[in-house]
């Protein structure tokens, strides 16, 4: 099963918690919108303690003309779209499936760069996590939010 129809199984919206690039622990929700052609909208947010509003984004997730997934995000942090096709795809056993998208090299000191990766254990958690480095910066993990459901029956 590949990621979007692994994601189509599950029971949506997703509610977890993780932690910032500040070290800022939230809850996080994530909500799945199907589109035409075979594509969808993965609406993600982070909130704090006192329902401040850490992180927001909408991402696309669709093909490339090639067949290839991209993501393609919308953020309050960025004022400009990048497409972040995907860099890696591993399917480690029968219930686990991760996928690593990334906007450009990820060794790229002159510009900033990200990779946003989905990693989705069919047997109840799906991590959403984001690494980025700006522009003459270091790369690194900054966040990631992991949410737990209760399987669907047959989702292999």
């Amino acid at each position: 099963m590949d990621l979007p129809n692994a994601l189509l199984t599950l029971p949506f919206p997703l509610r977890g918690s993780g932690i910032n690039h500040e070290d800022q622990h939230f809850s996080g929700t994530l909500q799945l919108q199907i589109l035409p052609g075979a594509n969808m909208i993965l609406g993600y947010a982070a909130h704090g303690e006192n329902s401040e509003l850490y992180h927001q984004e909408s991402t696309l997730l669709g093909c490339l003309p090639d067949g290839a997934l991209c993501l393609w995000p919308a953020m309050d942090e960025l004022p400009f779209i990048l497409a972040h096709p995907v860099t890696r795809q591993r399917r480690p056993s029968t219930d686990l499936l991760i996928a690593e998208f990334a906007s450009g090299p990820l060794d790229d000191t002159h510009r900033f760069r990200q990779q946003i990766s989905i990693e989705l254990d069919l047997n109840g958690r799906l991590r959403y996590a984001h690494a980025w480095g700006l522009p003459d910066g270091e790369f690194a993990d900054r966040s990631y939010c992991d949410f737990t459901f209760t399987p669907t029956t047959g989702h292999r």
